[in-house]
């Protein structure tokens, strides 16, 4: 059986993503791909497992060190995440970054450099620094992490599994201002 086809089989939870929170963001990865030099830039989403189907339900922003080509969290933000997570009684359901040109794979450091690397994570790689938006989601480059690494998932397993809503219902965590911690 061709990965495809064990993709297919094996995952038939879709992922439900609510539409103001693509578009949360969207603002967020634009707002770094408009400074000049432009940025890469990253977000982290949260949400709940259920038994038929995985909802996205909190948009989380760290307090990043970007630039043109690169972006990278510290564990004090990620460990900021996790306790984000755990007082919301959330799990982490994907990282979304944006990519300076149209390729949307996972470079080596984005694999390698992962913050996060848990079995069934999303990764969402944007074009562009997200200038044409996220939308339809089959124009990123949507990764899973399955036996130690980010496989890409296939468009057609993006369009049968991942399914944006419309809802405004969607907590925002913002830490880009925290002051910086010396340690």
């Amino acid at each position: 059986m061709d990965l495809d086809q064990e993709l297919m089989k094996s995952r038939t939870r879709k992922v439900r993503i609510p539409s103001s929170l693509i578009s949360a963001t969207e603002g967020v990865l634009r707002s770094y791909g408009e400074m000049s030099p432009p940025h890469e830039s990253i977000v982290y989403w949260g949400g709940i497992k259920l038994a038929d189907r995985i909802e996205v339900r909190s948009l989380h922003v760290p307090r990043a060190e970007t630039d043109k080509y690169r972006v990278v969290t510290n564990h004090h933000q990620n460990s900021r995440f996790v306790s984000d997570l755990s007082r919301l009684g959330l799990t982490q359901i994907a990282q979304v970054h944006s990519h300076p040109t149209d390729w949307v794979g996972h470079s080596y450091g984005d694999s390698a450099w992962a913050a996060f690397r848990t079995t069934g994570l999303l990764s969402i790689v944007v074009p562009e620094y997200c200038r044409h938006g996220m939308l339809p989601l089959t124009r990123c480059g949507v990764h899973r992490f399955e036996d130690r690494d980010f496989i890409r998932l296939p468009k057609r397993y993006i369009t049968q599994y991942i399914e944006v809503v419309g809802s405004n219902d969607f907590i925002m965590e913002d830490h880009r201002n925290e002051p910086v911690s010396n340690d």
